[in-house]
């Protein structure tokens, strides 16, 4: 056990620095203080009302979009030394974006407290992007108990309404890891949180070097050239150079060549009110013009509680679509049981499984989990890593699977796992 100012690493040993302190992986919890301990200053918003706002499910995955011909664009881990230069693509590129953001996790820092978080999450708002939540410190969510999961959401939540004056109602579960059976989904229900994965996966994170990004770029490029295909739910993250200064312009060229748009994920789904993406202690003070980008905002507005910088920069105004929701763009939450699949990679004590499928939902499903899997084998032991490319290749494959087959013709038997 080490002493209240020192942090204990996986190893064992007590410190101060980061190999010792930063969340997730290299500190101990509960044997001394780790970055994840610390709590934003402010009141707690965890017993605050949360009435279950906008059309979008509170209760299922969301995976795709309902739009046609957008692909709504997410970073998560952020913000980090890259994000600047993102949000200045973007704003090149008349393009919008999700940012999953974790509050101190990597040894960042706070992101309420350590510049230049703050004004960074301040010009999302400004510029029209949507902000969402991807936890405090990263914790795989199925794998802590509920009060550590509550915990991550709500901390995450007092440095957002530091900074904005609100927090999100969109997550994404770091690691794509919150099961039912862990009362993970009962948790981000009872906090009011949509539940967001993807179903276009860029592999950034594991091409993070000049010379592997262009894995990263094949894989946009082969599913931008799917014929049968009309919009992508993707993610990237700004925490890795290679994807913002090169994957990004390349991805972003691609997606204009096609006539297509580069959305936020509430507008993709088309949850066009972006009063229902955040909630506040104040909901009264709420206005949807105070949300629109800068450029777009009347001058006259009332401001959201909290300050929210003024950005100098300019963005065009996102039109606004009318069209229905309908159920079936989500994963049920109470699927017909199927039996255990077989595992087909194996790394340690990692088994690989592909997950049972009977149609194109379930096959985006199955190859969101797919992908998830392949950072959990590598992170099961490090010395040999021939199952987890063996993996990659499964799941590289049913990428493609996914993106071609039909809606209802979708099954493992013709896929092949």
């Amino acid at each position: 056990m080490c002493s209240d100012n020192q942090c204990c690493s996986m190893s064992g040993f007590c410190g101060t620095t980061q190999d010792y302190c930063a969340d997730p992986g290299s500190c101990m919890l509960g044997y001394g203080r780790c970055d994840s301990d610390v709590t934003p200053a402010g009141p707690s918003t965890q017993n605050v009302p949360r009435p279950l706002k906008g059309p979008i499910t509170y209760t299922d995955d969301i995976y795709n979009c309902v739009e046609n011909n957008v692909v709504a664009l997410s970073y998560d881990d952020g913000p980090y030394n890259y994000t600047a230069q993102l949000l200045d693509l973007l704003r090149r590129y008349n393009f919008h974006a999700t940012f999953f953001i974790t509050g101190n996790n990597n040894g960042k820092g706070g992101i309420d407290l350590t510049a230049p978080y703050p004004n960074l999450i301040k010009r999302m708002i400004a510029e029209g992007h949507q902000v969402a939540s991807h936890t405090w410190s990263h914790y795989s969510l199925s794998n802590i108990t509920h009060d550590l999961r509550i915990s991550q959401m709500v901390k995450n939540e007092m440095a957002f309404n530091n900074i904005i004056g609100m927090w999100p109602t969109y997550m994404r579960p770091p690691y794509s890891d919150c099961t039912e059976a862990s009362g993970c989904w009962a948790d981000m229900q009872s906090l009011g949180y949509h539940r967001v994965y993807f179903d276009l996966d860029t592999q950034d994170y594991l091409n993070p070097s000049p010379n592997q990004i262009q894995n990263s770029k094949n894989i946009v490029q082969e599913a931008l050239a799917a014929q049968n295909v009309v919009d992508y739910l993707s993610i990237q993250h700004d925490i890795v150079q290679q994807s913002v200064a090169n994957l990004s312009t390349y991805y972003f060229d691609l997606i204009q060549q096609k006539g297509w748009k580069g959305v936020t994920v509430g507008e993709c789904l088309g949850d066009n009110d972006r009063s229902n993406w955040y909630r506040s202690f104040n909901e009264s003070t709420f206005t949807t013009s105070s949300l629109l980008p800068s450029s777009t905002r009347a001058s006259s507005s009332t401001s959201i509680s909290g300050s929210i910088a003024t950005s100098t920069h300019t963005t065009s105004n996102i039109p606004v679509s009318t069209s229905k929701i309908p159920t079936t763009t989500y994963k049920s939450s109470t699927p017909t049981p199927a039996p255990t699949p077989t595992c087909e990679a194996s790394n340690g004590n990692w088994c690989g499984k592909v997950g049972t499928f009977t149609s194109k939902l379930g096959c985006l499903k199955a190859q969101s989990d797919c992908l998830a899997g392949t950072m959990k084998c590598v992170a099961a032991r490090w010395s040999n890593l021939s199952g987890c490319t063996k993996w990659n290749g499964i799941c590289l494959k049913l990428v493609g699977y996914c993106a071609k087959c039909g809606f209802g013709e979708c099954d493992n038997k013709t896929f092949g796992y």
